[in-house]
């Protein structure tokens, strides 16, 4: 049996998005990367590329319920700046796994709230995310199970946090 994926670039910038005529080719979102198989997709960061995402899914799959895995590099802004603008996260039958890690005593989960807590969001993160969601905080060099037959040994990068 053949198994394929498509891989899309939804954002390839740094600090600060940077869409236009210019960006074109090559993006303008910051990082998010998507790897979809038949059943299931794996996002590789949250930055702002995740919104055009989202609006992706919505549009290819009105009917049938989301399934994924979100793993994020590390919690920086740019990587984590779209996560409460993508759309399958309001829909309750929706299924995701966010995965990343805590830092400073503070929760994966909890550092990903904070961006959304008044005064900086209008809407906390309780209220925009409908979707099933559940947080695993992951340790470097420890192999953890995404998907079917699909697993992820995260490591430390030199980058600052």
């Amino acid at each position: 049996m053949t198994s394929h994926a498509l891989v899309t670039f939804w954002g390839v910038r740094g600090s600060i998005a940077s869409p236009g005529l210019h960006t074109v080719v090559f993006g303008g979102n910051t990082s998010c990367v998507s790897v979809e198989t038949q059943d299931y997709i794996i996002i590789l960061d949250a930055g702002s590329g995740i919104r055009e995402l989202g609006q992706y899914l919505m549009k290819r799959t009105p009917w049938k319920a989301i399934k994924g895995s979100i793993l994020l590099s590390h919690t920086h802004w740019d990587h984590i700046q779209g996560l409460p603008f993508f759309a399958p996260a309001r829909v309750k039958d929706n299924q995701f796994t966010v995965y990343g890690e805590g830092k400073q005593q503070l929760s994966l989960a909890q550092i990903l709230a904070e961006q959304m807590q008044s005064p900086y969001f209008p809407v906390t993160m309780e209220t925009m995310f409908q979707a099933q969601t559940t947080f695993r905080e992951v340790e470097a060099c420890r192999m953890i199970a995404i998907h079917t037959d699909l697993f992820v040994t995260p490591f430390r990068l030199t980058h600052p946090n």
